[in-house]
């Protein structure tokens, strides 16, 4: 029987995380051989400063024979996502086919359950690989992919980034708090990101508002994530559209992209390439040292693949999502 733990972060010793570590950096290797080696930040940074806008984030770590073999990340959305939990499970390459995946996703399945959750979606499921068909034994069902994409900053042409906007438009920029004149209108924008493809998941755009950026605003001060937003905003001065992107502290030579999003009614005039040159050129102004910058795309998003293709990036990886009802 495993012995399931809640992850401590902050009681968490050197000896724990340097086996959580090699858990992740042998599953990685294993499963995703064209990506980057995970570095030991790369694993604390995943725990002290995931992805805020996804929701509040739990880690469980399965032990056998004080050994830790498995760990699953649960993220719990929230404002307009309480029925799913979001989760990520690695078995370490030594001791699969073993059932202690199965073993773990049924222990956490009531936890899950008392939180609230009916849905489960697994994400960043190897493309074909051996935890898809895993996911599969057990009832779940593939409804999106995703890619992630890297650019190499020695690499890019940077001229590529010279992108002005179009008429009758005009970028903002901010780092931080968005400005409290613009904060209404910067949540309905946000909203636009809901007409992303998402396959089959039900995971949805959160219900925007201006409670809501600003609570995301103090999550990203609180775990000191330095987070920078573009904006398009319109002649008659409504926010149109934006682009986010951030440093976390502990991976200080990536920058990481996030939502980019243009509302319906002001698409196809190149705003999303524009507010994305801008914000690299600003970024990589300020932090010369940066070697990489991160972003991750809907499989089915073939537009937004092809201007990060455009800006520089590169795709090194595709990962599948799947849902199953707990």
């Amino acid at each position: 029987m495993l012995d399931v733990r809640l992850f401590d972060a902050d009681r968490a010793s050197d000896a724990d995380w340097d086996a959580l570590h090699e858990l992740q950096f042998s599953a990685y290797r294993l499963d995703f051989p064209e990506r980057p080696p995970m570095t030991r930040e790369e694993t604390i940074s995943g725990v002290r400063a995931p992805q805020i806008q996804a929701g509040e984030q739990l880690v469980w770590t399965a032990h056998r024979d004080d050994r830790l073999v498995a760990r699953a990340i649960a993220t719990l959305p929230a404002d307009g996502n309480e029925h799913l939990a979001l989760v990520r499970l690695h078995v370490h390459p030594d001791v699969r086919r073993q059932g202690i995946g199965t073993e773990l996703l049924h222990t956490l399945e009531p936890k899950l359950r008392a939180l609230g959750r009916t849905r489960v979606e697994a994400w960043n499921l190897a493309l074909g690989g051996p935890g898809e068909r895993w996911a599969q034994d057990l009832g779940f069902r593939i409804v999106h992919s995703a890619v992630l994409q890297i650019m190499e900053l020695s690499e890019a042409d940077r001229a590529r980034w010279d992108v002005a906007p179009p008429p009758g438009y005009r970028l903002m920029r901010w780092a931080g708090a968005a400005p409290e004149p613009l904060v209404s209108e910067y949540a309905k924008a946000r909203a636009a990101i809901g007409d992303a493809p998402l396959g089959e998941s039900e995971f949805g755009a959160p219900d925007w508002s201006a409670d809501r950026v600003r609570r995301i605003e103090a999550s990203y001060r609180e775990r000191g994530i330095e987070h920078r937003t573009v904006a398009a905003v319109s002649s008659g001065g409504e926010v149109v559209g934006l682009t986010e992107m951030e440093s976390r502290p502990l991976l200080p030579d990536r920058l990481h992209q996030g939502d980019t999003a243009v509302l319906a009614a002001h698409r196809g005039h190149g705003l999303g390439l524009a507010m994305k040159s801008a914000m690299l050129r600003w970024f990589t102004a300020d932090r010369p040292g940066v070697a990489q910058v991160w972003t991750a795309t809907g499989a089915g998003n073939t537009h937004m693949i092809a201007v990060n293709h455009r800006l520089g990036f590169a795709t090194v990886q595709a990962g599948s999502v799947v849902s199953r009802e707990l």
